[in-house]
């Protein structure tokens, strides 16, 4: 009883500060793992930590001064040499499953990966890393507020969670059947579903399944990106690459449509503006 009471009455600032620093574990405690290179996850979920990080601090900075080194272009620098690298394992994988590819496209592609892990070992051993995971950690033991971050947290959650789903319902996404708007979308998606998932213990299972429902869009959508790099990744496109590429975009064209629908529908963006205006 005690423990839903501290929880019912819990600041904005406090809850902020929990979230920082679940993330903060998140992705600093794969580091050895990532440097030691004998398992693909590890990095996987190092990427993730950090971009749960970005979305907390994009979602809190209103109520939350954090220090100058956990900075927006610190941790998208980090993002994007973990990406890098993590981009390849995923294409290595998916290649290395086909028959007839030219073993010779897979050791370029390996060449490359190593380049950019060396640069990724370069950044985690570097002073901006440490810096941002050393002064994150000191922030969640003596944090800095903003006004707002005594608020307390249960009232401001439709205040929070509303004008995220206003962002993804006016995306122009949801008028496109293809295109580099798609990849936007996918985007905004995925960025919207962190930032609901830091409140999903605060709602009922409504948002569970809409959490759920965002991240199978972030995958579907992210198909089409992941083929726009194979193929220019591997070039001339063989008979078994090309096969499963044809598989693939005839099962997003079947899947899109509805979804599309679905998300334009007034109704539908009515009840999740319902949900989200009801925490429990």
């Amino acid at each position: 009883m005690t423990a839903r009471r501290n929880k019912a009455k819990e600041s904005l600032g406090e809850f902020a500060r929990r979230v920082v620093r679940r993330n903060l574990r998140h992705f600093s405690q794969e580091e050895k793992a990532v440097l030691r290179d004998k398992d693909p996850e590890p990095l996987h979920q190092m990427r993730v930590g950090m971009r749960r990080m970005r979305a907390a601090i994009e979602t809190f900075g209103f109520a939350i001064r954090l220090p100058n080194e956990a900075n927006d272009q610190a941790i998208s620098k980090i993002s994007r040499r973990l990406g890098e690298v993590r981009d390849l394992d995923v294409l290595l994988a998916k290649l290395g499953q086909l028959e007839g590819l030219d073993p010779q496209i897979l050791r370029t592609l390996a060449a490359r990966r190593e380049e950019h892990f060396e640069g990724l070992r370069q950044t985690l051993r570097g002073r901006r890393y440490t810096d941002l995971t050393n002064s994150l950690g000191a922030w969640t033991k003596r944090p800095v507020f903003r006004t707002a971050a005594e608020l307390p947290l249960r009232p401001a959650l439709p205040d929070l969670l509303l004008p995220l789903g206003c962002r993804l319902f006016l995306h122009a996404g949801w008028e496109a059947e293809s295109g580099e708007i798609l990849h936007d979308l996918r985007k905004r998606v995925k960025a919207i579903r962190y930032q609901t998932e830091f409140f999903a213990d605060h709602y009922g299972p409504e948002l569970t399944a809409w959490i759920g429902d965002l991240k199978t869009m972030q995958d579907e959508l992210g198909g089409l990106q992941d083929r726009v790099v194979l193929r220019e990744a591997v070039g001339e496109v063989g008979p078994s690459l090309a096969k499963l590429l044809r598989a693939e975009e005839k099962a997003f064209a079947a899947w899109w449509p509805p979804v599309r629908e679905r998300y334009r529908d007034p109704a539908f963006r009515q009840s999740v503006r319902e949900m989200l205006a009801r925490p429990r």
